[in-house]
Formats: structure tokens, C-alpha cells, sequence
């Protein structure tokens, strides 16, 4: 209940955002009791797309339609997805038929031979399903699949496994050492493909459906955003500027733009896979408590458990929130590179064009009647006793004697209003420990 409530919560925020995105509506409801449902399968098939069918199957069920038509056009993509998408159709009680518009190469394959109808159209073809990668574990295992998918609809098993494996030969229609994809013409003759048919309405036509109401469905608005969220290049974006603003406002006293830019980039990226089906909500709950541990390491240093437990923890509710673990390793990676790149040039660019990190970097045109104590009287500071102003994370900037200081402390991190004193002059650095 939590977690759908979670879900409901985000998808809300998404469908809000995604109002300022040019967009289609992705559902036109019919109004009798009589029912065809058309799901698109298009482009690259992926978890997002798995949950999407998933979801409409059992829509058209709950429904109580009378058929569903999967109008197909794609070149393949995760096996994962595939098999969720295959055992959705499978486990269908509404009737599935298949049409293929364009192709259905590799996993789209496996979906189209799921169905309990095929249609093809001029012109398309299907198979070609070689796995990747291509050794013999992989291919016995995507094999078998074919295999067990064809027979359970009555279909022939060794044109299945040629799709597959380039050692099956099949006279008249594959050579050893070549992959199957069958022509429409030839899905027809070795009845893989019951008709050849130009459009949807055909395929309406020869099941009977054609006086029953279409009900279009496609990508909800929050889904397409979530699919969007959730692409190897926009997530590594998102964890890369989250992490460098994060740091940032960590670094820096109060709290300010670099916050709230990690809190919309970090949203997007656990909101989208919750959308989008690939993670719960207790990733998310995980990253949350491991930056409380890293917060807690700050305010209150010690002996480093708390900040490595979080950054621990941080990691593993990135990873584990992610469509799946080389997605997740691979984009958190991503994201530490770039961080570990950007980091220090933002550090150097900030110190000398704003005033963000002016507690790091004391500019000698800092005078005693700027409110500044300048270097060259440091030494009279010794044993002096004073306020910290900010922070001191190490550093920092305490008042002495009426005088904003920028000093250091030992390594430890001391909250604003801290008492302190200057226990050591260094030329111009200043080192402070806490009064005792």
C-alpha cells in the first residue's frame, strides 16, 4: 500500500511536469462493452516497455475485451524484458494476435511466436535472433526459449531454434551457419504467420473483431517521461549534476540553489524508476538514510563510520534502484568520473568569480577595514579567543575581537557559534581549536 501510494505520488508529479512537454494522449476510451484493445510495440524493447504491455494485457483483461491486437515494429533489445513481455501475452485470457508491420528481429521474435495469432504485413519480416553474447551458454538458454514459446503454440520448434542457433539447417529455407528470418511470404507457408494483411482493419476483419470498438492505448505521459529519466546517457546526467551539487551545498554554509538542484536531479532519477517499474521504494529510502549518515559524519566527526556506512549506502540505493545492476554500476560510475572531473574546476572557478567559497581563499585585498584581519598582523592572534561565523569544515571564518578571521581548525568540523581559540600562527594560516 505504501509503495503504491508512493508511485501514485511521483507519477502525479511527472504527469504535472510533463505538461509542459508537447505530447499525444495516450488512450482513447471506448464507450461500449464490446472491446479491442491495440498495443504498440515499438523501437528498442526495454523494462519500461515490459511494464507498459504488462499493464495494458491486464487492462484489456480486467476489461473483459475481446481481443488485443500488438501492432509490432522492432529490432530487439533486453532478453529480461522479453521473457516478462512473452509470459504476459501467454498468460493473457483475452486472445493475442500479433502484427507485424515492419519487423520483428531478435527479441521481437520471441514476442511475435507468444501469440496466438500472427498477421504480417507485405513486406515484413522476422527472426534473426541471434543472441549477443554468442557462446554456447546463451544460445542454449535463448534456444530453449524459442523452442518452449513455438511449442506451447504449435508451431514448428526447429524453425524456432533456427532464429536462434546458425548450426540448425533446415533444407529448402536455412543453410548451416546462417541465422532464420522469415519473409512474410514464407511465416505464411510454414504457418508462423496466418495471413498477410495490408492494415489494422484487416487484421480486425479475419478475427471477427470488426464491429467491436478500438481502444488505442500507447506510452502514458508519465511513462514517457520515466523512460526518458531513465536512459543510460539522461541518468548518468542526472547522478553527475546531483552529486556535484550535493557536494556543493554540503561544502557550503546554509542552505541554496546547489540543494535544491541535487534534490530535482536525484527525484528524477529514483522517481523514474519507480514509474517506470524497475526499482521499489526502499532504494530510495536507503539513499536518503546514507546521506543522513554522511551529514551526520560532518556535523559531529569521528572515527569515519558514519560517513563510509553512507557512502555505502548511498551507492547501493543508486545501484539497486536502476533497471538493473550493470545499468546501476555503470551509471553511478559515470557519475563519480564526472564529479571527480568537475569538482575541482567548479571549486577554482567559484573561488575566483564568486563568493561561495570565500572562506577557503582570503584575498589580500581583504583589508581590517573590510571587516578582515590581513595576514601580515596574524601573529598577535595567538591565544586570542573568538566566535565561529560559519561552518569551520575544516575551514572557515570565526570573529576576533570585533574582526571577521578566516582560520582552520585541526581536522575537526565545529558548528557556527562555537567558541573558539587560536592555537597555533602559521604565517598567514591561522589554526583554531575549540575553548575549552
Amino acid at each position: 500500500m505504501i509503495y503504491m501510494n508512493i508511485r501514485r505520488i511521483v507519477a502525479i508529479i511527472f504527469i504535472v511536469v510533463g505538461l509542459f512537454l508537447p505530447f499525444t494522449p495516450s488512450i482513447s476510451l471506448a464507450e461500449s462493452d464490446n472491446y479491442v484493445y491495440v498495443i504498440p510495440v515499438k523501437d528498442e524493447i526495454t523494462p519500461t516497455m515490459a511494464v507498459f504491455l504488462s499493464d495494458e494485457i491486464q487492462k484489456a483483461n480486467d476489461a473483459g475485451a475481446e481481443g488485443i491486437i500488438i501492432e509490432i515494429t522492432t529490432l530487439g533489445g533486453r532478453v529480461d524484458s522479453t521473457l516478462e513481455m512473452t509470459e504476459a501475452i501467454m498468460n493473457s485470457d483475452v486472445d493475442v494476435s500479433v502484427y507485424v508491420q515492419n519487423r520483428a528481429v531478435s527479441a521481437g521474435a520471441l514476442i511475435t511466436i507468444s501469440a496466438d495469432t500472427i498477421f504480417m504485413a507485405p513486406g515484413s519480416h522476422i527472426g534473426a535472433a541471434e543472441p549477443r553474447p554468442y557462446d554456447e551458454k546463451t544460445v542454449s538458454f535463448v534456444k530453449a526459449e524459442f523452442r518452449g514459446t513455438a511449442e506451447a503454440r504449435g508451431r514448428r520448434t526447429d524453425i524456432a531454434e533456427a532464429m536462434v542457433d546458425k548450426n540448425i539447417e533446415i533444407d529448402d529455407l536455412v543453410a548451416k551457419g546462417e541465422i532464420l528470418s522469415l519473409t512474410a511470404s514464407e511465416a505464411k507457408e510454414y504457418e508462423y504467420a496466418e495471413a498477410i494483411l495490408d492494415s489494422r482493419q484487416d487484421v480486425l476483419e479475419h478475427m471477427g473483431w470488426d464491429d467491436a470498438d478500438v481502444v488505442e492505448t500507447d506510452f502514458s505521459l508519465s511513462m514517457r517521461l520515466a523512460q526518458f529519466m531513465t536512459s543510460y546517457v539522461v541518468a548518468s546526467l542526472l547522478l553527475s549534476i546531483g552529486t556535484i551539487a550535493i557536494f556543493t551545498e554540503i561544502t557550503t554554509q546554509g542552505f541554496g540553489a546547489p540543494g535544491i538542484v541535487g534534490i530535482i536531479c536525484f527525484f528524477f532519477y529514483f522517481g523514474g524508476n519507480l514509474i517506470a517499474g524497475y526499482s521499489e521504494w526502499w532504494p530510495l529510502l536507503l539513499f536518503i538514510a546514507g546521506l543522513g549518515m554522511i551529514a551526520g559524519e560532518i556535523i559531529a566527526p569521528g572515527f569515519g563510520v558514519l560517513g563510509i556506512g553512507g557512502f555505502i549506502s548511498v551507492i547501493a540505493g543508486i545501484v539497486l534502484s536502476a533497471p538493473d545492476l550493470t545499468q546501476g554500476l555503470t551509471t553511478i560510475g559515470i557519475a563519480l568520473v564526472a564529479a571527480i572531473i568537475f569538482l575541482p574546476i567548479l571549486f577554482i572557478f567559484l573561488s575566483k568569480k564568486t563568493n561561495v567559497f570565500k572562506r577557503f581563499i582570503l584575498s589580500e585585498a581583504e583589508t581590517v577595514e573590510d571587516g578582515y584581519v590581513n595576514a601580515s598582523g596574524t601573529d598577535t592572534l595567538l591565544g586570542k579567543k573568538g566566535k565561529a561565523v560559519t561552518t569551520l569544515r575544516p575551514t572557515g571564518t570565526v570573529l576576533i575581537d570585533g574582526k571577521r578571521v578566516d582560520v582552520v581548525t585541526e581536522g575537526e568540523f565545529l558548528p557556527i557559534d562555537t567558541e573558539v581559540k587560536v592555537v597555533r600562527v602559521e604565517g598567514s594560516k591561522i589554526v583554531v581549536g575549540k575553548k575549552n
